[in-house]
């Protein structure tokens, strides 16, 4: 029985085993075909316990680089040739007043002290802005006292792009 038992372990270390068990769960590097010169390809597959194998996906390639700056050109001067770099349109309500010409200057003020406090002081002179527009109306709040009969308060609304002031050149750059 001894040389039964020995031919039996030799013949279980000699003949090559099976890959894997059908019982194991997990990932695999499986033939998938061949190719022109008759070399086998392979392709790396996860089978589970049940038999089903499934490929594993490509991975997404995540870019994570920045954007590429090849050069770089200053610009003097606006979109339109005329003063410096413009920001976004401000609106602004101004306070009521008798004339029309009072509430556009009413509102002409609120619109300087809203640019000054969010864009700065570079920003505020109205002769440098762009794309102004007024909408005035007669205002619906009423103050005691200050209306006689037949007047009306009006109240305007102006809009306008805030843009820099044009650079300056000294007497001595020129």
């Amino acid at each position: 029985m001894k040389p039964s038992v020995l031919l039996f372990a030799a013949a279980v270390i000699l003949v090559p085993a099976q890959a894997q068990s059908q019982e194991a769960e997990g990932w695999y590097n499986r033939v998938v075909g061949y190719n022109s010169h008759g070399t086998a390809l392979y392709a790396r597959v996860y089978c589970r316990r049940d038999g089903r194998c499934h490929s594993q996906r490509p991975q997404a390639y995540a870019h994570h680089r920045g954007t590429r700056v090849y050069s770089y050109v200053r610009r003097e001067g606006g979109d339109e040739g005329g003063g410096g770099v413009c920001r976004d349109i401000r609106r602004a309500v101004g306070d009521q007043h008798l004339t029309v010409d009072g509430a556009k200057k009413a509102a002409n003020d609120a619109w300087a002290g809203t640019v000054r406090f969010h864009l700065g002081e570079k920003y505020m002179d109205l002769s440098n802005a762009r794309h102004i527009i007024y909408t005035c109306s007669r205002s619906s709040i009423k103050e005691g006292g200050v209306t006689t009969l037949g007047q009306s308060l009006t109240r305007c609304e102006i809009e306008a792009q805030p843009c820099h002031p044009q650079r300056q050149l000294e007497a001595n750059e020129k």
